[in-house]
Order: C-alpha cells, then sequence, then structure tokens
C-alpha cells in the first residue's frame, strides 16, 4: 500500500498547495498521509508558508521528548536520534495529554542511498496483535515512567519549559502527572495514559502510545546496563502496562511485528512535504547515510 502524492507545479506552487487544501485533508482522512514532491523548501520560512497554505495552524509542545532545534514560528528539527540506527514508529506528542493532529516533514536535503522514513497505519495496529495483548492495552492503558538527572540529557526544565518547581508543580498537577523527588535531586514522574483512542473526526480506533518505542528493552544492550547500573529502576525511559507491570519481550515482539505489518515506506526526494494524520500515522525511518536535512511543523 501507498499514500497519495501529488507533483506541485513549478509556477505559483503555494498559491497551488492553497488550492489543494481541501483534497489534501479530505484524503488524508482516508489515507492518513499526503506527500507532494517539488515545493520550493528550503529552510523554515518556505515551510511555514506551506503550512499557512494548507490552513493548518501551529501546535506549541507541552513537553519535550529531547533537545531539538527550534527555528521559531513553530518549525522544529526531527528528533535528536543518531543516523545509524532507526527510530521505531511513534506518534508525535503521545505521552502527554496534548499533542498536535497533523505532522508536516519538509524534505530539504534527501538521505543517500535507499533511506527511507516509515509509515505505520496505527487504525490496523490491533488488527495483527494477539487479542489478549489488543485487548488489555485497549482497557487498561499505559504507563510511562520518566526520569531526569543532573548531566544526563534533557533537564526538567527543558522539557516542561518551566524554571522555578513551583511552576514545575502547577503543571505536573493540570497534566495528571505524578512526581518524587529522588535522593541526590533526579526527578521521576510517572503517568498513565489511554493507549488506543477515537480520531475525532471519524471516529476510527487508533493505537496511539509509545510503549514499544520507549521500552527500556528497545536500548542497545550495553547502554541499557550503564543505564542500569547508573540509576537503578529510575531509567530516562521505561514503560509498562497501564496496572505498572512490565511489558514482556514477547509482548513488544508483537507489538513491533503489527508495526511493520503495516508499514509503508516513503522515499525522499529534495522538495518533498509529507502530511500525515498524527493519530492515523506513526512514523519513524530505517538508517540515513549521508547529509539529509529535514524540518517538521506541528500543527492542528
Amino acid at each position: 500500500m501507498g499514500i497519495p502524492s501529488f507533483d506541485a507545479p513549478v509556477n505559483s506552487p503555494f498559491s497551488w498547495l492553497r488550492d489543494m487544501a481541501e483534497t489534501v485533508r479530505d484524503r488524508m482522512l482516508v489515507h492518513g498521509a499526503f506527500l507532494i514532491h517539488g515545493l520550493p523548501l528550503d529552510g523554515p520560512d518556505r515551510l511555514a508558508e506551506a503550512r499557512a497554505a494548507l490552513g493548518i495552524t501551529s501546535h506549541a509542545p507541552t513537553e519535550a521528548f529531547n533537545n531539538r532545534n527550534d527555528f521559531g514560528n513553530g518549525i522544529l528539527s526531527p528528533i535528536a536520534w543518531p543516523a545509524n540506527r532507526i527510530i521505531c514508529p511513534f506518534q508525535e506528542g503521545s505521552f502527554s495529554r496534548t499533542f498536535p493532529s497533523v505532522v508536516l516533514t519538509a524534505c530539504i536535503a534527501p538521505p543517500d542511498g535507499d533511506g527511507q522514513s516509515h509509515l505505520s497505519d496505527t487504525r490496523r495496529i490491533s488488527d495483527h496483535l494477539p487479542s489478549p495483548l489488543a485487548e488489555r492495552v485497549r482497557k487498561g492503558g499505559w504507563t510511562l515512567a520518566r526520569s531526569f538527572h543532573d548531566g544526563f540529557g534533557i533537564m526538567w526544565r527543558e522539557a516542561f519549559s518551566v524554571q522555578d518547581r513551583a511552576a514545575l508543580d502547577a503543571l505536573l498537577e493540570t497534566a495528571g502527572i505524578e512526581a518524587e523527588w529522588l535522593p541526590g535531586g533526579s526527578l521521576n514522574t510517572v503517568r498513565r495514559l489511554p493507549a488506543v483512542i477515537d480520531h475525532p473526526t471519524t471516529g476510527e480506533e487508533c493505537w496511539f502510545n509509545q510503549i514499544s518505542f520507549l521500552n527500556s528493552a528497545n536500548l542497545d544492550p550495553v547502554e541499557r546496563k550503564i543505564m542500569t547500573d547508573a540509576f537503578g529502576e529510575y531509567l530516562p525511559m521505561n514503560t509498562f502496562f497501564g496496572d505498572g507491570s512490565p511489558v514482556s519481550d514477547e509482548d513488544l515482539t508483537a507489538i513491533q511485528n503489527a508495526y511493520e505489518l503495516v508499514r509503508i515506506g516513503v522515499s525522499w526526494r529534495r522538495g518533498d512535504l509529507l502530511i500525515a494524520d498524527n493519530i492515523m500515522m506513526a512514523q519513524g525511518r530505517s538508517p540515513f547515510a549521508g547529509s539529509p536535512e529535514f524540518l517538521i511543523a506541528l500543527g492542528e
């Protein structure tokens, strides 16, 4: 299966994109994503122009996963990730109470070779899972434990965009996130979230969580041992079932296989714009070679 695609005209591409906005929205609700080739996307301003032409407003994240460049006007770099490693499919902000409904990805410079981005249709994930596992996650949700340790990774001030504990406490209470200050000043947070939600427009059931992507079993074994030796049970990220019980290797493998079975590959050209429904489509990628450059716009 693929996704719809169009070639933008050389003359007045953004006016054409404005005329295509309704078609893009309609097709996206059916296919989950839409690809446009040949736009003059050479930097943040052009992506912001494309977003405006489509009638999409900017979404401001309430919590950062890791450090990413902010170019202003709602334009960001992709999440920081080693180019030689895969990114398991995930949905932007699915660990947060607020999340974007649309993700725009602009290809400024494509990767060398066969590097692809991957889309996984989350409306079909549950159909490829063992029934007991799908039902357990559907009914019980999932749990994310996130710990912030000085000198390692993103700090809580950066993640939550607050500068003091009073502001942090207010934010965590509003978001329903449990918090515990550990000896030494580290912050441990725990949240319980629904793992399957209904799409607000179509009503379709969608797999919407990062129970697989953020589980510690996905870490490189050497890196996981280093982190476990350093932080014990308070790893920077780990996931559990909604009742707090661990996710088995067998269950993680089943979830990852389900993503693979519904995967759609996207090969990139310079000037491509991928418009994806963030609830219907999880996005990942294969390892990238060369010096690829992408920009992201999170939108509503």
